[in-house]
């Protein structure tokens, strides 16, 4: 089944949890409207704070760099969402009196290939170059010491990264859907990776982790050096994928965009996979689940188009928004008794899917989950119940609820659930019974017992007494 990576994109934009830098951008356009709108030199507003210069918009309608100062006056910030989604920039040279680059600063500036950053800067802010698709390369300066959410989301041709060995974290989805990276060293001083910072990196052949103290490189993944998490694989991992036996978590994007791994599987430590871990490993047909896995996450398998059956495990508790959504060669899912919510749209679009059961034990059921399907005409999402698809469960349940709710066919299995409680309380009170007359009986026992051995003492003394008198007579 083939499965179009740029489609998957733009049609499936829905199975991750990172909102749209473009969606955004609108919004941070009206506050450049409303900001500094008395102070500008052809080019920008400004506002004064402690008698420097922090640009708030863009004045003209291309610009090519940003000035170190203005009328005499230094320029030295960039405010939040000040030149969001400016199509007129292009080799942007940012001067070093630059210390502060506020959140969304530059998000969605398609235009900007090269990106020379101040070698000054101190604070560089979430989502700052989000969507900067034209970016092919960036260096950060030594003087940054996090890189934030999302600064780099959605940088899908951005080939190569530098950063330097002070960086001690990097947030989420910092890296987020850089589609074209190739190489990543991890700095010496990075202690922390947050969840989906390195999702969706379909073109990672290299991971260099040897500066480092905190993380390590082993069969094509990156980990923290106890192997609890995995951070990233490969993009080269095909075939057989193993997690190593020492992991407890796999952590968001770990393994999303893996083209090659067709069957996973899973060992017992997993207790938790995280976000978008394994999504749009296109060629998964199979995983095996073991015990101990308690949370699949949002979109942790969403868009896996071959993947044809799931049996989850009986310690399973939660399943994730759109975590199996647009699996459309699905054709067979095992819930256990035990799981107890479903997510909204976790089965989404899974064509060939006609049927399920859900346990008794399910309490909750998001919107859309199970027997659905969704179709965007002019920008709207419409979601219809599938024809062919049946829903099985108790009488009564989450699941007999939610068919209804969306016109899904639904099958009574197993009876219904105040028959199920009263055979339960009726089992019950017949144990309660057998426990009553056993103890009852363990008591006459030992009462029996006692009295016996009581009669017999008192024998026993009167012979001892009758053979005593004789000896003495």
């Amino acid at each position: 089944m083939n499965f179009n990576i740029k489609k998957a994109f733009s049609v499936l934009s829905a199975c991750t949890l990172s909102v749209s830098a473009l969606a955004v951008f609108p919004a941070y356009a009206d506050i450049l409207n409303t900001k500094g709108k008395d102070l500008h030199d052809g080019s920008f507003y400004y506002e004064l704070k402690d008698n420097t210069y922090t640009i708030t918009g863009l004045y003209a309608s291309i610009v090519t760099e940003i000035p170190s100062q203005s009328n005499g006056t230094a320029i030295t910030a960039i405010a939040e969402g000040a030149l969001a989604g400016c199509g007129g920039l292009k080799n942007l040279i940012i001067p070093d009196s630059i210390t502060y680059i506020g959140d969304y600063a530059f998000a969605g500036c398609t235009g900007i290939q090269e990106l020379t950053l101040p070698k000054r800067l101190e604070y560089l802010g979430e989502s700052a170059f989000r969507g900067c698709t034209g970016i092919t390369s960036v260096k950060v300066p030594d003087s940054v010491t996090e890189i934030n959410d999302y600064t780099f989301g959605n940088c899908d041709h951005m080939t190569s990264v530098d950063l330097p060995d002070t960086i001690t974290s990097i947030g989420n989805g910092a890296f987020y859907e850089c589609t074209s990276l190739e190489t990543f060293r991890v700095p010496k001083d990075l202690k922390i990776i947050g969840t989906d910072a390195m999702g969706e990196w379909f073109s990672i052949k290299e991971i260099d982790a040897s500066a480092s103290s905190a993380f390590t490189v082993e069969n094509d993944m990156l980990m923290d050096k106890d192997k609890t998490h995995v951070y990233r694989g490969l993009s080269t991992i095909s075939g057989d994928l193993y997690i190593p036996e020492t992991v407890s978590k796999v952590m968001g994007g770990a393994f999303s965009g893996c083209l090659g791994v067709t069957d996973l599987f899973v060992p017992l430590s997993v207790a938790e996979i995280d976000t978008n871990a394994f999504a749009f490993c296109s060629s998964l047909k199979s995983v095996d689940f073991s015990e101990g896995l308690a949370v699949i996450g949002d979109s942790a398998f969403c868009g896996d188009s071959s993947l044809v059956s799931v049996e989850l495990p009986t310690t399973l508790e939660s399943i994730g928004t759109f975590a199996f959504g647009y699996c459309q060669g699905l054709e067979k899912v095992i819930l256990n008794e035990g799981i107890k919510t479903i997510g909204e749209d976790a089965f989404l679009n899974c064509d060939n899917l006609k049927s399920m059961t859900i346990p008794n034990s399910v309490t909750e059921i998001g919107e859309n989950a199970v027997g659905m399907e969704v179709a965007v005409t002019n920008e709207e999402s419409q979601f219809t119940a599938k024809k062919d698809f049946e829903l099985n469960g108790v009488s009564g349940s989450a699941a007999q609820k939610y068919a209804k709710k969306n016109n899904i066919s639904f099958k009574t299995t197993g009876g219904s659930l105040k028959q199920f409680a009263f055979i339960v309380i009726a089992i019950a009170l017949v144990l309660a019974v057998i426990v009553f007359a056993v103890v009852l009986m363990s008591r006459s026992s030992k009462s029996a017992d006692s009295g016996a051995k009581k009669a017999k003492k008192k024998a026993d003394e009167k012979a001892e007494e009758e053979s005593y008198e004789k000896i003495v007579e």
